[in-house]
């Protein structure tokens, strides 16, 4: 068979279709539904790669189940690619809530990352320069933290807190809230309590 034949379909039928591909060299015949199909050449699609480039990737030199190789490599890739839009959905979303808020209040990943900031606290970040990078720090872990939501996801915790930027640093005490967790993402919502020196945020210099 010459290239031009590569990727022939067996005749239409209900159940998985045989399709055939050159993989290192020589031709191999694959069977699998058209979902897994038409997955997999979306991927090699992305990738600017023949779907017979991809696949030897994907099987290498593994004399094992192929086909089932495939079909985990086409739902691995979507549920990453589900996985990589769902914080910036949820970013857009919680950013317009926090904004509705007066008090300064940012929202941190579970690496206790600062990913998002309401005009409160972008105020003081602009105040301090935009070479001074914002630092946080809870004074508890964040598996610690979560587990407590695991008992009641409504509860608010007060922790104490430190932030930094530059060569200012501020002690504080933080009211956190859960705002969403799945797949091994969270996203966190950190409100500065009153008694804690916001006044002193907003206008710093």
């Amino acid at each position: 068979m010459d290239s031009r034949t590569e990727g022939i379909d067996s005749p239409a039928s209900k159940g998985p279709r045989l399709r055939l591909l050159t993989v290192q060299g020589r031709r191999r015949a694959f069977k699998l539904e058209d979902t897994f199909w038409q997955a997999l050449e979306y991927i090699a699609r992305r990738r600017k790669e023949k779907l017979s480039t991809y696949v030897a990737q994907l099987i290498g030199n593994d004399s094992g189940n192929a086909t089932a190789r495939l079909r985990v490599a086409a739902i691995e890739w979507f549920m990453q690619e589900a996985l990589a839009e769902q914080p910036t959905q949820a970013k857009g979303r919680w950013q317009r809530i926090i904004d509705l808020m007066a008090e300064p209040a940012f929202v941190i990943d579970r690496h206790k990352q600062i990913r998002l900031f309401n005009s409160p606290m972008r105020n003081f970040v602009a105040s301090v320069g935009v070479q001074s990078q914002l630092r946080f720090e809870l004074a508890a872990e964040i598996s610690r933290v979560l587990m407590l939501f695991d008992e009641n996801e409504r509860r608010i915790l007060s922790i104490p807190c430190s932030l930094e930027a530059g060569q200012q640093s501020w002690k504080a005490t933080v009211r956190v809230t859960l705002l969403e967790r799945a797949h091994g993402h969270a996203l966190l919502l950190c409100v500065l309590h009153p008694s804690s020196p916001s006044k002193q945020l907003q206008s710093a210099r």
